[in-house]
């Protein structure tokens, strides 16, 4: 595991395919909430099964002052692997993908799962790489939220 905070003037940006049926794209300039968490993962990576549920916990207690994107890899799981294990999970935030893991690539993701936690007002961000408790999981989600509260 390891942890960066960084402040840049490069927001993130991305451009998704969505799970959810009557969205079919999601872009950075649809997220509503000024903090916003990005997860990488993929079905069949063990760390990533294992935080999934962490995150629908904190989306369900949080999820009116952040938003959580997550987005699958493509390659050792397809696209239909990645909605029928979400389903299996109950996922309710936002999950999506891009076919060719462009997000991924430009982000330069090389370890899976990858979390990063971010404020649009203050461009602030928290990347953490590698599976993430429920603990670490809110108490960064808790600083990027302190960060956009300071404004």
């Amino acid at each position: 595991m390891s942890i960066a905070c960084i402040n840049s003037n490069n927001a993130i940006n991305f451009d998704l395919s969505l799970y959810q049926p009557n969205i079919n794209t999601y872009q950075t300039k649809d997220i509503t909430k000024d903090a916003y968490i990005l997860n990488f993962w993929f079905p069949s990576c063990g760390p990533c099964a294992k935080e999934l549920p962490h995150i629908e916990k904190l989306n369900n207690e949080f999820g009116n002052e952040i938003e959580i994107i997550g987005i699958q890899m493509i390659g050792i799981d397809n696209i239909k692997d990645g909605l029928e294990f979400a389903q299996k999970l109950n996922l309710s935030y936002k999950l999506g993908y891009n076919p060719d893991n462009s997000t991924i690539k430009k982000y330069k993701i090389n370890s899976f799962p990858t979390t990063i936690f971010a404020s649009k007002s203050n461009n602030n961000f928290i990347i953490w790489d590698g599976y993430i408790g429920y603990d670490d999981l809110l108490n960064n989600t808790k600083k990027i939220l302190k960060g956009t509260n300071d404004k």
